[in-house]
Formats: structure tokens, C-alpha cells, sequence
């Protein structure tokens, strides 16, 4: 479950890691909540709920990719492992997923903060430019002891679905990156991609 909003580059920038600035569309920055439930293989194989807040960012080879400021998950051993190994912002927390034939809401908790959404599902749509722009990425940047890297991501287009979003509710988690609740987001459902993951390289 997808929910991407525009935001100014300035907000953006700051938080990026090294070699980095923000990925435009447009002329403008955007972050974005996702929300998904992860089957890990490797290396801890584990199944959980996960809501995680990312952006876009290029390096200065003009490669594109994502950065996520934080990323919610439900298992803290996998959380262990995939702060160590990959040095990513995983965070333990309390993931609820609630789902009915139509809708699907996601909630989380943490120290104190946490972040509420429920969207309703809609059809089949073709992407546009805009929603490959969000979706099509194949690495994320990230740091290593404060030497930025990236981490290769290889998965099937996802099967883009249309999405009305009912209920958006942030309880300080996007406040501790200085960040404000979207007001009119763009919203997507999607189906089910294998991803694969590889080992972080230096940028």
C-alpha cells in the first residue's frame, strides 16, 4: 500500500545520506508511507507486517533510488540483523494490519509515536509517469558508519492498483524527521513481487 505526497526539496535535502540530493518530479521532492507484509528467506527467514517512510534520492552518478528514513517492522530479530548487516534504519515496533474485502489499515507504535492509515482498494489502472516515477526503483542509498552506500534491489514491476485514502493519522512518527501529514496524497494498491536483495557497496 502505497501513499506519496509533494513536499519542498529543501526539507528533503538535509536528510539524505552523502552524494546524494533529492530525486525531482516535476521540479518537486516527494516522500511516501508504505505498507506490506514481508516473507524473508535470508538472511533470518521471518514473516511480518512492516510500514516504512521513504523519498527519492539520486546519486551523483544519476542513479536513482530510494532512502528511507525509517522502517517499521513487527520482528525484532529480523530488525537486529537488518540493522547490522545492512546498516538500515529498522526499527521495532508494533505493526498492526487489519483487513476487510474492500479496505486494508495500517498501524504503528513506537517509544511513544506512531502513524495510522486505512485505504480503500480499487481497480487495475495503468501507470503514469508520476507512479513509475514512485515505484520503479532498483537500489536504495543509505550509510554505513557514516560512509553512504547502496543496496541493489531486483523485483517485477509491481501491478499498480487504484486506492482512496480514508484515514490518515500521524502520532509523531513523521514528526521526528520534521515531515507533515500529506493533504491530498497519491495513493496506490499493489500485488504480491518476489524482491532480491543485494550486499551494499560504497557510492
Amino acid at each position: 500500500m502505497f501513499a506519496h505526497w509533494p513536499c519542498a526539496e529543501r526539507d528533503i535535502a538535509p536528510l539524505l545520506p552523502p552524494r546524494t540530493r533529492p530525486d525531482l518530479f516535476d521540479g518537486t521532492a516527494w516522500v511516501g508511507v508504505v505498507g506490506l507484509g514481508m516473507s524473508v528467506r535470508s538472511p533470518l527467514p521471518a514473516r511480518f507486517a512492516e510500514l516504512n517512510v521513504r523519498t527519492f534520492a539520486v546519486d551523483e552518478r544519476g542513479r536513482r533510488g530510494l532512502v528511507f528514513f525509517s522502517l517499521e517492522a513487527s520482528h525484532p530479530g529480523f530488525v537486529r540483523v537488518a540493522r547490522a548487516v545492512g546498516r538500515l534504519p529498522y526499527r521495532s515496533a508494533a505493526v498492526e494490519c487489519t483487513k476487510t474485502a474492500t479496505e486494508t489499515a495500517y498501524r504503528v507504535e513506537r517509544s511513544g509515536v506512531g502513524l495510522g492509515l486505512r485505504v480503500r482498494r480499487g481497480g487495475r489502472i495503468a501507470p503514469t509517469g508520476l507512479d513509475r516515477f514512485l515505484t520503479e526503483r532498483w537500489r536504495m542509498f543509505s550509510t554505513w558508519y557514516r560512509w553512504p552506500i547502496e543496496v541493489p534491489v531486483a523485483h517485477e514491476p509491481w501491478a499498480l492498483d487504484s486506492a482512496e485514502l480514508l484515514d490518515f493519522t500521524d502520532a509523531g512518527l513523521l514528526a521526528e524527521f520534521g515531515l507533515a501529514p500529506p493533504s491530498r496524497p497519491v495513493v496506490r494498491f499493489a500485488s504480491r513481487v518476489d524482491a532480491r536483495f543485494g550486499l551494499p557497496a560504497p557510492l
